[in-house]
């Protein structure tokens, strides 16, 4: 069974550009451009819901990292993953058929697309007691509250409530008490080399987060091997998902290996 598809974009920069926000941001309306064309008025509901959206997507990337500019001639890459499989082969079906990627306004030739089917089942490791993230691109949290303050830290607890909060909207829930494990600690940074990246998401619209990597491990006293199995799943999900705000823009893509 299918939990959700990911659609990786290869194309061929048709002029040198250099992106005025955010190419996450610019991917993402590639995105509404394309539904809007396969259905417009899904198109605009998807646009306008306040639920959690069913897609992420990476900001352009080059030797697999954000860049900020296209050269012509450069090939260069995305990736979008829905999380609802049907958008995703109608994304594929419609790719199939062209021959350019409408992209910052210029019709860019389309070299590659390639397509991925995943189920959690797949991703299934053991128990982890000690991992790193790198954060390729910029990535922040939600204080809960009632402003939802923004958190450019990587607080362990507001990390993985981000995840889990994905993981039970789109594959299954997440037991309340893996919530209340990581408020008592169960995960703890171990060490870390991060730094504050500013980006524009849209006009008027900035956001701020760290990018880098950081070191995490499950404290013994508090250690559950259900709970370090169920992140081990989180973290294989999240490198799909993003984590934290933005995710829609680019914001919060992320890669781990686990360590122990």
């Amino acid at each position: 069974m299918t939990d959700f598809v990911r659609v990786e974009i290869e194309f061929e920069a048709l002029e040198s550009k250099r992106f005025r926000m955010y190419s996450g941001a610019y991917v993402r309306g590639f995105v509404y451009w394309v539904l809007g064309r396969m259905d417009r008025a899904f198109a605009e509901r998807l646009h306008s819901s306040r639920g959690i959206s069913p897609f992420s997507v990476t900001p352009v990337m080059l030797n697999d990292y954000p860049v900020s500019s296209l050269e012509e001639g450069k090939e260069y890459r995305f990736s979008i993953t829905f999380f609802v499989p049907e958008i995703g082969e109608a994304l594929r079906d419609y790719l199939i058929s062209a021959n350019s990627v409408y992209f910052t306004a210029v019709e860019n030739p389309l070299r590659r697309v390639r397509v991925r089917y995943v189920d959690m089942g797949s991703l299934e490791e053991g128990p982890t007691t000690k991992f790193r993230v790198d954060f390729v691109s910029p990535c922040y949290f939600r204080m809960p509250s009632n402003s939802y303050r923004f958190v450019p830290m990587p607080m362990p607890e507001l990390m993985f409530r981000s995840l889990a909060r994905l993981y039970s909207a789109f594959i299954e829930e997440v037991p309340a008490d893996y919530r209340r494990w990581l408020d008592e600690g169960g995960i703890a940074v171990s060490g870390l080399k991060i730094e504050t990246e500013k980006v524009l998401l849209k006009k008027s619209k900035w956001a701020a987060g760290f990018t880098g990597w950081v070191n995490f491990s499950m404290p013994d006293d508090l250690y559950s091997e259900q709970h370090a199995r169920l992140t081990a799943k989180l973290l294989r999900f999240g490198e799909y998902s993003n984590v934290g705000g933005g995710r829609t823009s680019g914001l919060g893509v992320m890669r781990c290996k686990i360590v122990e």
